[in-house]
């Protein structure tokens, strides 16, 4: 049951955005906008226009 609800869930939220073209990209990923730099584990982005975010640019997080 509780996977049936998470997979409702996962549609409902890929269906619900703006995205003509959705797809659904997991894992830490960065992009830098000005001087932030923004983090996710889960991106929902254009396929036709490509994930704007990369691992490679998480370079630029502040170290801890």
């Amino acid at each position: 049951m509780k996977h049936i609800a998470i997979l409702i869930l996962a549609l409902f939220l890929v269906s619900a955005c703006g995205i003509s073209n959705p797809k659904v990209s997991f894992g830490k990923k960065c992009v830098i906008k000005g001087e932030y730099v923004n983090y996710s584990y889960v991106w929902l982005y254009d396929k036709d226009t490509g994930l704007p975010a990369s691992e490679k640019q998480c370079e630029e997080l502040p170290k801890k």
